[in-house]
């Protein structure tokens, strides 16, 4: 049994709607869907009664339900007895997607180390969705995230925003016209983003470095939405007019109940991570 289908039914059974249960998962409604029915195939009965948004448990569901909850608990128990002679008080893991890493994250790093002698880090990068997941399996230790995960057994703290720009390279032409590259930075600039897609821009590459945007602007003709500080170290990028600035968000988050949270805490103190400049 993947313990995965079965909390991906618990997420479904809570919120009664796949839409709620997919973001809270992150992962998307497609995917939540897919679980659902493997899940319901594994085990030859269906789990809920699906009626446009009316999703109920069925009574097979009903059955399931708190022998899911008792599977996942006596997992996370295990996992928490197998794996707590290993933490060392100086090891901590830490996640983040590439664009934030690449904005402020690796300067975090250098300053620990030079604050912190013995300190040892793992440094991963990945998507939203399996760092959340690593989270819980204990895998991972510290989560920086753009959004909190809205889950009860996390977490979290604000430390502060990134302030995002349109930057462009190209210094002529309509800049009503010119091509995104899309970057996933959290809800506010995917509206932005939407507006500029509305003006029959179109997208001409859909990436997770900010580095990566970076380079490609200057060869595609393209704008993105940067850190605004970007500026002042590359003079060529030029804000696009009349675009607004967006404050994203920044946060910590990590297990409520985590063996670590008081290195967390200690770390969290260094004011490198409060990155609104």
């Amino acid at each position: 049994m993947d313990t995965e289908l079965l909390k991906t039914f618990i997420e479904v059974s809570k919120t009664r709607h796949f839409g709620r249960a997919a973001e809270s998962l992150y992962l998307t409604q497609s995917a939540v869907s897919s679980r659902i029915r493997l899940l319901e195939n594994q085990l030859g009965v269906n789990l809920f009664t699906r009626h446009r948004n009316n999703i109920r448990l069925t009574q097979s569901g009903e059955q399931l339900l708190p022998y899911a909850e008792n599977l996942i608990s006596t997992w996370q128990q295990a996992r928490n007895a197998v794996t707590k002679n290993n933490y060392k008080n100086n090891t901590l893991s830490i996640g983040a997607v590439a664009l934030i890493w690449e904005t402020k994250l690796n300067d975090w790093l250098e300053s620990l180390y030079s604050q912190h002698k013995n300190l040892q880090i793992e440094a991963r990068i990945a998507s939203r969705n399996i760092l959340v997941q690593h989270l819980h399996e204990r895998q991972l230790d510290l989560f920086i995230a753009t959004e909190p995960p809205k889950m009860d057994e996390l977490s979290s703290e604000l430390l502060g925003s990134i302030p995002l720009r349109l930057f462009t390279y190209d210094k002529k032409g309509n800049d009503k016209k010119r091509t995104l590259i899309s970057l996933d930075w959290g809800v506010d600039s995917v509206q932005q983003e939407q507006e500029i897609l509305s003006q029959n821009n179109g997208i001409s590459l859909i990436t997770s470095s900010a580095n990566m945007a970076k380079q490609m602007l200057k060869n595609t003709g393209s704008c993105a939405f940067l850190p605004e500080y970007w500026q002042q170290q590359n003079h060529d990028l030029k804000i696009v007019p009349q675009s607004a600035t967006i404050h994203q968000s920044i946060y910590a988050v990590w297990l409520q109940n985590s063996e670590q949270e008081s290195l967390i805490r200690k770390l969290l103190k260094n004011p490198v991570l409060v990155v609104d400049e």
